[in-house]
């Protein structure tokens, strides 16, 4: 009989159960410690358990069709947002990501729930980052965003997901634990991925932890600590899986 040795996987991630700087907004929940693993030799590639934390959704089910004009989810469902349903953020200009046609066209929308801002960019691929011609979200504003497939093929565009942008004391708080960041580089970049995993700002620690990857495709520990990101939500599971996969 195969026997399995679980582990929790936060080698690499460790740091981000420690809280750096000062000025949380919240008290940080603490990835759990790998627990004392025994009869190793009897199992070469253990399965990884990942610890699922509270936080980084804000809401159980993503917007609403009427609020961003968009179709609601249902049979045929090709698409997903890799976002949580309603999150905030911190930076003003987020990366967008879904499931889909790599190779298909989609409209990326984005909209403040008042309606006074919208703004549209064809796309083709599965990623988007909010370019730098585009004006920068709002502190303190609420947005919704969706991808719409050019063709009918591809199915029906997935519900839109929430961003509240960090805003007031809220922002201020956040940039001054920063600006109390220690180390240069590198180590400025884990620094700030910790702090915005501790601050349940999932936008932000996906793109700060997939730069440090982008630049060190080969650090077994940066693709842990987004696998512990990714599996935080349902619809990002897979993605956790396919940076486990060359570890296991």
């Amino acid at each position: 009989m195969t026997k399995w040795i679980v582990t929790v996987v936060v080698a690499g991630c460790a740091a981000l159960a420690g809280a750096q700087g000062t000025g949380q907004t919240k008290p940080s929940a603490t990835p759990p410690t790998p627990p004392q693993q025994q009869n190793q030799g009897q199992q070469a590639h253990p399965r990884r358990v990942m610890a699922k934390l509270d936080g980084f959704d804000m809401a159980p089910t993503r917007a609403t069709a009427n609020q961003i004009g968009g179709a609601s989810r249902g049979a045929g469902q090709k698409l997903a947002l890799y976002a949580p349903h309603k999150a905030k953020i911190y930076t003003l200009r987020p990366a967008f990501s879904w499931k889909g046609d790599p190779t298909a066209a989609y409209k990326v929308h984005v909209q403040d729930i008042t309606g006074a801002f919208a703004w549209d960019r064809d796309v083709t691929g599965t990623s988007l980052a909010y370019p730098a011609d585009a004006p920068p979200l709002t502190p303190g504003g609420t947005y919704l965003w969706k991808v719409d497939p050019v063709s009918p093929l591809l199915g029906p565009p997935p519900p839109a997901a929430m961003i509240l942008v960090l805003g007031g004391a809220e922002r201020t708080q956040l940039d001054a634990a920063i600006s109390q960041l220690q180390g240069t580089g590198t180590d400025l970049d884990m620094a700030r991925t910790r702090l915005f995993f501790n601050q349940r700002l999932w936008y932000d620690a996906v793109m700060t932890c997939s730069d440090l990857i982008a630049k060190f495709p080969h650090r077994s520990d940066l693709h842990e600590m987004r696998a512990l990101l990714y599996y935080q939500l349902p619809e990002t599971e897979a993605l956790a899986d396919a940076d486990l996969a060359p570890l296991n």
